[in-house]
């Protein structure tokens, strides 16, 4: 018999997750006399600190019961949760309907249906560095491009105006502005989000506003892209899992703010892809409606306070690290941490991070995931304690390793 000549598609080889692919080269080691602690798992899930709130699993529980969610629905989402979510976030500049509502297989779904109506073969996107790096994943197996624009770390990770400016092109199709910011946990001022806004419609290029940490700050208040504009169309991507800490039930949506209908070609587009995937399981959808109608009135400050407390101890035990700047945290479920290799025996951030796990026993995110360097990324969810003991390991093996 002829030998079988099998190959993959050239797609699939070439789809890369920077997060995983980072992670899976820093290794603890398996004999590490202490206990060993990660702070790069993003999964609220998974701390017992932040448990999902009975509400939200008592409206699923009812729905899943009821016999009602086991079936096929709509392929843009549930009716009810859409009329939910269309009334939870229009504000006074624009009121939603349940058409300007898709509902997705999570946040990352979300994602994935827009940038397949907006990009062809050889457009380009506008993404942050540090940003989610899953952007530059999707915008590739569309052939297209990801290009990044900076962050400035001694500004609280504001946006570089300057170097966008310098990045867009005549086949950017959409920015991408991720507010509170993961990885960053840092929270846009109204003022510089306005910046953005005038820079977007200076050159008519729509915005992607990734608002999966809505309303999760706790230094200052979060402003949604789409409640600060008329006139450039703002795609909201929003989801159960960080506002909820239900991850695994990937839940998400599209806000679509177009008070002028200027992407009105973009609807039907939309309605074909999502023919195609179709929707989230429907006994989390049809919990939605309850979920909002039975939210606590300080739900949201009750986790940020807990997320605040975390940020505090990062800051002041790292505040006289000469190596190190955490900025101001201020929201989002997460730390950015600058580091100046001058004085270092080590020089880039996966080194720093492979060494911290082989010599301290703790896991951190370098920068490198997030399409950056000279940083690394700590989860705000681990119990207090075990986030001191971290950090006065992350100062021993800094003082260890200053030339």
């Amino acid at each position: 018999m002829d030998d079988w000549i099998l190959e993959p598609s050239v797609h699939s080889m070439n789809t890369e997750n920077p997060v995983r692919e980072t992670v899976s080269s820093i290794k603890l080691p398996t004999d590490f006399p202490k206990p060993t602690y990660s702070l790069a798992l993003g999964d609220p899930s998974y701390y017992t600190d932040f448990a999902a709130h009975s509400f939200v699993v008592d409206a699923v529980v009812e729905t899943l019961r009821s016999g009602q969610g086991n079936g096929y629905t709509d392929s843009l989402g549930y009716g009810p949760a859409r009329e939910t979510l269309s009334r939870a976030y229009s504000y006074d500049n624009i009121r939603l309907t349940k058409e300007d509502v898709i509902i997705d297989i999570g946040g990352t779904g979300a994602i994935h249906t827009i940038l397949q109506v907006f990009l062809n073969p050889g457009d380009n996107i506008l993404i942050s560095s540090p940003g989610f790096p899953l952007y530059k994943t999707m915008a590739q197996n569309l052939k297209a491009e990801a290009i990044t624009y900076n962050l400035k770390p001694f500004s609280n990770w504001e946006v570089d105006l300057e170097d966008l400016e310098r990045k867009v092109t005549p086949r950017t199709k959409m920015i991408v502005v991720v507010n509170p910011c993961n990885p960053c946990g840092s929270v846009f001022s109204k003022e510089h989000l306005m910046d953005i806004l005038n820079w977007a419609e200076r050159h008519h290029v729509c915005i992607l506003a990734d608002e999966v940490y809505h309303g999760m700050t706790f230094g200052k208040p979060h402003y949604p892209l789409g409640s600060l504009t008329d006139t450039v169309p703002v795609f909201t991507v929003g989801a159960l899992s960080k506002m909820f800490l239900v991850p695994g039930w990937r839940c998400g949506w599209v806000l679509i703010y177009d008070k002028y209908n200027k992407c009105e070609k973009y609807r039907p587009a939309i309605n074909k892809i999502k023919n195609m995937l179709l929707h989230p399981v429907p006994f989390i959808m049809q919990a939605i409606p309850k979920i909002y109608e039975n939210l606590p009135q300080n739900y949201f400050a009750e986790v940020m306070q807990k997320v605040k407390e975390r940020a505090e101890v990062v800051k002041a035990k790292l505040a006289d690290v000469s190596a190190l700047n955490t900025g101001t945290p201020e929201g989002s479920l997460y730390c950015m941490v600058a580091i100046d290799f001058t004085n270092m025996d080590v020089k880039s951030s996966v080194e720093f991070a492979q060494k911290l796990a082989h010599e301290e026993g703790v896991v951190i995110m370098p920068a490198e995931a997030f399409l950056s360097h000279s940083a690394f990324r700590i989860v705000l969810c681990h119990p207090i304690h075990v986030i001191e003991e971290c950090m006065d390991r992350i100062k021993s093996f800094i003082q260890r390793h200053t030339i």
